[in-house]
């Protein structure tokens, strides 16, 4: 039995550090290229999207909240989503 506990934490603890490093914001859409898989915020902040993030009905003018990560320099989108009123 404490394996399995002992697991289940290590597997917990891995979890939130991934998402503890993730960061977020909410701004306006000022363009979507969904051939390049790029976002561009009114922020000035241009998003590349992680594979398997749907971007299917966003579009330019719409609030969104946007969680990410920087790697080497670059802003990667891990989920885009209309913003909550």
């Amino acid at each position: 039995m404490k394996p399995i506990i002992g697991a289940v934490s290590a597997i917990a603890l891995i979890a939130s550090v991934g998402m503890a490093a993730a960061d977020e914001t909410t701004a306006t859409v000022e363009q979507v290229d969904e051939t390049m898989r790029t976002i561009t915020l009114d922020d000035g902040n241009t998003y590349e999207l992680q594979e398997g993030v749907n971007i299917e009905g966003i579009f330019p003018g719409q609030e969104v909240t946007v969680s990410y990560e920087e790697e080497n320099g670059d802003y990667v989108a891990s989920s885009v989503e209309p913003a909550m009123d």
